[in-house]
């Protein structure tokens, strides 16, 4: 069955959030083709798509092309999970433009674009924790883990109702499910968890077509 994510990201964009941001955030949208996803295939790894999406309507207007798109191509969508600005976006993108032409460095702009949006800096710092298995004893001893590091942190402000407190959302992934979180202490909670990965700038799964799902162990 195929992994669609579309509704369980609609809290990343919750503008509530990071209240106060002047410029205008968005979220970066990948369509990937993965080697290990087509072992017979000669240089598999490819991005098919990269955008640029500014509201969860929008993306709910691109959803039938995105699934399209990874069906097709027998392809995995991505989106990031820290929204980041549009004006720090295009500064950088100005920047770069104008190195590369001063040094006579002819590249296509599509490469500056899609480097640029995972260079710039986020609005607002999440993690993902990525937890590689379906396991739910070991789902919900992290999830208490992190909460009783949050409640140290933060005794007026204990919990972990999604959209609320640490865990801002929860998102299935094919080998387990990736916890969208706030920042904690991350020391103490590797010392507990070592082989659980934190990733503080990165992608979570949006949409993986049947077949993948159907053929592949992540």
């Amino acid at each position: 069955m195929a992994i669609d994510n579309f509704k369980r990201i609609e809290v990343l964009f919750r503008h509530n959030l990071y209240i106060g941001y002047r410029d205008s955030p968005f979220m970066h949208v990948r369509i990937v083709r993965r080697g290990k996803d087509h072992p017979n295939l000669p240089g598999a790894n490819k991005i098919i798509k990269s955008c640029i999406v500014q509201d969860y309507e929008r993306l709910e207007k691109m959803k039938e092309d995105i699934i399209s798109i990874c069906e097709h191509c027998k392809a995995r969508a991505y989106i990031s999970c820290v929204p980041k600005g549009m004006q720090q976006l295009n500064t950088y993108i100005m920047c770069r433009l104008a190195d590369n032409q001063h040094i006579g460095n002819v590249i296509n702009p599509y490469h500056i674009v899609h480097s640029a949006c995972g260079k710039v800096q986020s609005v607002e710092k999440r993690w993902v924790v990525d937890v590689d298995t379906k396991d739910p004893e070991t789902l919900n001893k992290i999830k208490d883990s992190i909460d009783k590091l949050w409640g140290k942190a933060h005794p007026q402000d204990w919990g972990r109702h999604i959209g609320q407190t640490w865990l801002i959302a929860e998102i299935p992934t094919l080998n387990g499910v990736h916890l969208i979180t706030r920042p904690f202490n991350l020391q103490e909670f590797n010392q507990r968890f070592p082989e659980v990965e934190i990733k503080k700038n990165g992608l979570t799964a949006l949409y993986v077509p049947d077949c993948i799902t159907a053929n592949t162990l992540q």
